[in-house]
Formats: C-alpha cells, structure tokens, sequence
C-alpha cells in the first residue's frame, strides 16, 4: 500500500510546516483548553518575553557565527583526512548522528560514516577496515559512562585506534565533544570541542547535532537559521490559531495530565531518524510502536496501486498519534484523532523548523508542569 499526499490548505500554514490538529484540538474538554490558554493570556508573545520564559528560544538566538567556525573547520579537516569515520558515544547523541541519513548528500565525495550498534561491532568493522588500510578518524559524541552504547562503543574504538597510529596522529583523528574536558578522563591524546552545559535544552541545536551533520558535508548553520525562522512565525501569530501553542495545549492535557502517550508515525522508512529522534526530543511520553500505526494520515490519500512509485509526496509526513499506554497498535483504529507536521520540503532549514516548532511546545510543557530538562551528560 503507498500514500501519495494532498495538497494542505494555506490556513493549516504556520511559518515552514503545515500542521493538521483540529481534530484532535476539537475533542479535547473545553475546560482544559480555557485552563491552559489561562496560563497565556498575560503573555505578548514578544521575543525577549519569550526567550525569557522558554531557554530552548534564548539558546537559538545566542548562537552566532562564531561558535560554527570551530564545528565547520574540524569537520572539514576530518573529512581531509580520513576515509572512514566512526562515531561513538551516548545513545542519545548518536540518535542525533543519524539525521545525516535523511539526505541524499554529497554521495562519493566524502568519507563513509559508521555508527556502530551491535554488540559485536568492533569484531566486524574494525577488522574490514584493517583489511582495506583505510584511513580512520573517530567522533565522541557526549561524556555518559553507563550508558550501553557509550560503554559499547568508546572503549573499544579508542583502544583499536590507539594501536594504529602515534599520539600526534591521534591529535588529527580522534574529536571528541562534551561539556566537560574529555581527554584527561578518557587518558587519551585527542582534540576537544566544547559543547556548552545548556545544550540539554535541544541538543540538536548544539555542536552534538551540528557537527556530525558538518561531517557529513552539509552547511548545518541551515539548521539553526530554519529554526529561528519558525520561531518567528510563533512572535508574529502568538495566539491559540497556531500550531505551535496548540500542540502545546494539547500535549498538557494529554501526556501530562490524563497519561496518554504520543506515538510518532513516519509514512517510510526514509523518515525513520526524524521519527526516532522526534521521539527522544518528546521523551517518556512517546510510545514506539512497531508496526506502526496503519494509514491513512489526515492529509494523505490511500491507494493499492501507485502509478508513480519512484516520485516523492508533496509533503515530508511527521504524524502524532495518541493513545493510553494499555493500548497496542492493533487497538489504534484509523478514526482517532491526531497531529499532522507537513514540511513543503526536506533540507536542512525545514527540518530546524520542525524540530524548533516540537522543541517550543515541551519548552512549554515543562514550563507549565515546572519540569527541570535532564542534563545531557552523565556522570
């Protein structure tokens, strides 16, 4: 079965997405909405009253050119001198890894990137890139003993490395990123780029999701530039018409309060490191279900026959399901209510803007709730 999308009304835009709620905004108990609109209705919706209220906002808007520099030109001295890098480190960041894996990209004209999962993977990747003499470089995404993946992954990748080149040669090859000092820790010869402590607040929005993107080839600056544009559309429409603040409203009401969980739905299998890391931005709310949850999508058509298999929709699909965690996935019929997220396109600037428009509604959520974020780092 294949979807092919329609084309979403101008009223459903809200700055780069178009978002399909009314459904679901209009099931919900009217004295809940009228609590949470309550909690609005002295604010203006003006920037420096935003970012004052919502740190994840006051973090896009510190960001300046000169905190890339340092990202851009490691990443390009990387890819210089390596043919294959492995990236290492906590679970959390390496989701953060894979969302190079939504772009086609420079395809054959950089090095091949490795992000080790199985339990045996040094047994199997670290021997076939003896076998072709290739040159390694490695990437260590966050400081998180304990952690499976770190513990997983670090160690033996450092103790391979260490035996194949001089600690000069380490210097040039091993990068490391944290908010602490990480080479006196991990007793090793390494280059550090500092990640600041507030980057817990969207750690996509810090080096940890930018720099692997850089290393992949892409302009990540795109990213943080979609980003603040959608935040943008929320000052300028800063009533309950926009999606931003609906889906605030409608996340407090369900996940928070009534212990509904989200279900986050992608349409393919393309999709699936947006998915995974929509559901980590979204934390112990989301429930994975696998398979998903059947079509159709609101804005989608549903048909047995395709005749333009190879084309791409119109629109990039993110869905939002809601369900009790008692249910399954056989138990979610197709007539519950849900969010739909429509980007016109997927490229860096699209997928900041999806990601920030998610990111200001937990922002509020743990507002509304006073829930401190973790902290990016263990230990």
């Amino acid at each position: 079965m294949s979807q092919a999308s329609t084309i979403p009304s101008e009223e459903n835009r809200h700055g780069l997405l178009h978002c399909e709620m009314d459904g679901l905004w209009n099931s919900l108990p009217a004295e809940s909405v009228e609590h949470w609109k309550g909690q609005l209705a002295n604010w203006t919706g003006k920037a420096e009253e935003l970012r004052r209220n919502l740190p994840v906002l006051d973090l896009l808007n510190q960001f300046r050119e000169s905190d890339l520099e340092p990202l851009r030109n490691m990443a390009l001295e990387l890819r210089a001198n390596c043919d294959d890098i492995i990236f290492t480190g906590s679970s959390q960041m390496l989701e953060l890894a894979r969302l190079q894996e939504l772009f086609d990209g420079p395809g054959g004209r950089g090095p091949r990137l490795h992000i080790p999962r199985s339990k045996a993977w040094e047994h199997q990747l670290l021997p076939a890139l003896e076998g072709v003499g290739s040159r390694v470089g490695l990437v260590i995404l966050g400081w998180c003993p304990g952690d499976l993946l770190w513990e997983r992954g670090v160690q033996p990748a450092l103790n391979w490395i260490k035996t194949r080149y001089s600690e000069n040669e380490l210097q040039r090859r091993v990068v490391a990123l944290s908010a602490r000092p990480i080479a006196s820790l991990l007793n090793t010869p390494l280059r550090h780029l500092s990640v600041t402590e507030r980057a817990y607040l969207a750690p996509v929005f810090s080096g940890f999701g930018l720099f692997p993107l850089y290393v992949s080839g892409f302009e990540a600056s795109s990213l943080i530039e979609g980003a603040r544009s959608q935040v943008r559309s929320v000052e300028k429409g800063f009533n309950w018409d926009h999606a931003t603040l609906r889906y605030a409203a409608i996340r407090q009401i369900l996940t928070m309060q009534d212990g509904w969980v989200e279900a986050v739905v992608t349409p393919d299998t393309y999709l699936e490191p947006l998915g995974l890391w929509a559901r980590t931005l979204l934390e112990t709310s989301c429930l994975q279900l696998d398979p998903p949850i059947p079509y159709p999508f609101p804005l989608l058509q549903c048909q047995e026959h395709d005749p333009h298999p190879l084309e791409r929709p119109h629109y990039y699909e993110l869905q939002l399901d809601y369900a009790s965690p008692a249910l399954d996935s056989q138990s979610m019929d197709r007539g519950r209510p849900r969010c739909w997220i429509g980007m016109p396109r997927l490229d860096m600037y699209t997928l900041g803007g999806t990601v920030a428009h998610l990111a200001t509604a937990v922002a509020l959520n743990h507002r509304w709730s006073e829930i401190d974020s973790p902290a990016v780092e263990a230990g």
